[in-house]
C-alpha cells in the first residue's frame, strides 16, 4: 500500500488510542516534545524510516499500521502485540530474569546506584534512557518494550553468554585481587631479605 492512501498522522493517532498510549508518553519514547509528537499526528505523509521507529516503539510492524483498519497480523497465536506499561517495572524484571549484579550494572550504565534506583520508579524512559539501558542489558529496544516477541526471544538467546561474562567479569576481579596479594607479599619477601642482609652485615662488623 502507498503512504498517500492514508493519512499517516491520522492513522498514528488512531493506533496510540487503541493501544492505550498518551500522546505524552509517546513523545518521551520517542525522546520528543509533546508539540513535536502533535506535529507528527498532524503530517499526512512521513518517512519509511521515521514509521519504521515510531512502529516499533509502539510494537507493530509498517505492515500491521497499514491494514490497522482491516485486520491485525497475528504474533505468537495472540493477535497482538504486548506494550510494557511501565518501563522502570519492566527494568527491574530484566535484572532479576538476567541475574544481574546491580553495582555492576550501575557501572555499565555509568550512573550511580541512586540514579539507576530512579530508573525502577520512573514509568516512562525517554529516548536517551531507553538506549542506555537496553545497551546495558544487550537487548534491543523492540524487546525491551514488546515482551513475549520474536524480538524478546532473539535477545534471550544471549542471556547465557551475558552470564558468563559475569562469570568472567567475577573471576577477573578475583584474579587481579589474588595477583594484588601476590605483589604484596613479593614485596614483603624482598623486604625481609634486605632486612636478612643488612642483620649480617651487622653481624660480620662486631665480630671484626
Amino acid at each position: 500500500m502507498q503512504l498517500g492512501l492514508i493519512h499517516m498522522g491520522q492513522r498514528l493517532k488512531q493506533i496510540l488510542k487503541q493501544r492505550k498510549i498518551k500522546i505524552v508518553d509517546f513523545a518521551r519514547m520517542a525522546g520528543f516534545t509533546n508539540q513535536i509528537a502533535h506535529y507528527h499526528l498532524r503530517k499526512s505523509d512521513m518517512k519509511r524510516s521515521t514509521l519504521e521507529r515510531f512502529c516499533t516503539l509502539i510494537g507493530i510492524t509498517p505492515d500491521e499500521f497499514y491494514n490497522w483498519n482491516s485486520k491485525v497480523v497475528s504474533k505468537n497465536g495472540k493477535g497482538q502485540v504486548t506494550t510494557v506499561a511501565h518501563h522502570g517495572q519492566r527494568f527491574t524484571e530484566l535484572i532479576e530474569e538476567k541475574g544481574l549484579n546491580k553495582s555492576k550494572l550501575a557501572r555499565r550504565l555509568d550512573m550511580s546506584r541512586r540514579t539507576m534506583y530512579n530508573l525502577f520508579e520512573k514509568p516512562v524512559f525517554d529516548a536517551a534512557e531507553l538506549e542506555t539501558v537496553t545497551k546495558a542489558l544487550e537487548m534491543t529496544e523492540a524487546a525491551f518494550l514488546h515482551p513475549n516477541t520474536a524480538e524478546e526471544t532473539r535477545s534471550a538467546e544471549s542471556d547465557e553468554m551475558l552470564a558468563l561474562r559475569e562469570k568472567y567479569y567475577k573471576l577477573l576481579e578475583d584474579y587481579n585481587q589474588l595477583l594484588r596479594q601476590h605483589n604484596a607479599l613479593k614485596e614483603t619477601m624482598d623486604t625481609f631479605k634486605k632486612d636478612i642482609v643488612q642483620l649480617r652485615k651487622q653481624a660480620r662488623s662486631k665480630k671484626v
